[in-house]
């Protein structure tokens, strides 16, 4: 009996603790939540990661046009606001 008694003092233990772990690292994951910024309109940005995108290029008579394709702007440049 002694011997049952202490393998359900062991079994409610290790569940207890279990428990007790998977609330831990949910409440640590919740530090860890990304933050959404909103810039200003019209303030410069820099990218955070590559994209490929259309970007206004003067054409021969000096216009300023969108490109026919897109072309990939590289982690880490600017972009501004056109006006």
């Amino acid at each position: 009996m002694k011997l049952l008694h202490k393998a359900y003092t062991q079994a409610k233990l290790l569940l207890i603790s279990r428990r007790s772990l998977v609330l831990l690292s949910m409440l640590q994951s919740m530090g860890c939540a990304t933050r959404v910024i909103l810039v200003p309109e019209g303030q410069p940005v820099q990218l955070a990661e590559p994209i490929r995108a259309k970007v206004y290029a003067f054409d021969s008579t000096g216009k300023l046009v969108p490109s026919s394709n897109k072309v990939v702007l590289p982690a880490g440049w600017y972009v501004l606001p056109r006006k």
